[in-house]
């Protein structure tokens, strides 16, 4: 029986410890500092359209993306192939705004493109 009281003792004082007291918890109030603005957005700057009839797609591609133009996108002509997976399988037809126009790097630039020879 000596065995028992001596763990039970134990149990009873932990848990005499734990509450039943009438004391309100103490708040404590943590605050972070704000988050560092972490852009990596390139700067907005202006950019005259190339002129790209005729030029295969990748390098289309390639010329926009170092004008620093960041929302061109490829669109096709064609009925049959709907969707520019690979640009370097098209040909440049037209950019919108035209060629020799002055945009924001952020503006929409549409390329049409085709398959078709």
């Amino acid at each position: 029986m000596r065995t028992l009281a001596l763990p039970l003792l134990a149990v009873t004082a932990v848990l005499a410890g734990c509450g039943g007291g009438t004391e309100a918890p103490e708040t404590v109030t943590v605050t972070a500092p704000p988050p560092s603005p972490t852009s990596t957005a390139p700067p907005v700057t202006d950019v005259t359209l190339p002129e790209v009839a005729g030029q295969n797609g990748a390098i289309v591609f390639e010329q926009l993306t170092e004008l620093g133009l960041t929302n061109f996108q490829l669109a096709s002509q064609d009925a049959d192939d709907k969707v520019v997976l690979s640009p370097a399988n098209w040909t440049a037809v037209s950019i919108d705004p035209e060629p020799g126009t002055v945009v924001s790097s952020d503006s929409v630039v549409v390329v049409t493109m085709t398959k078709e020879s």
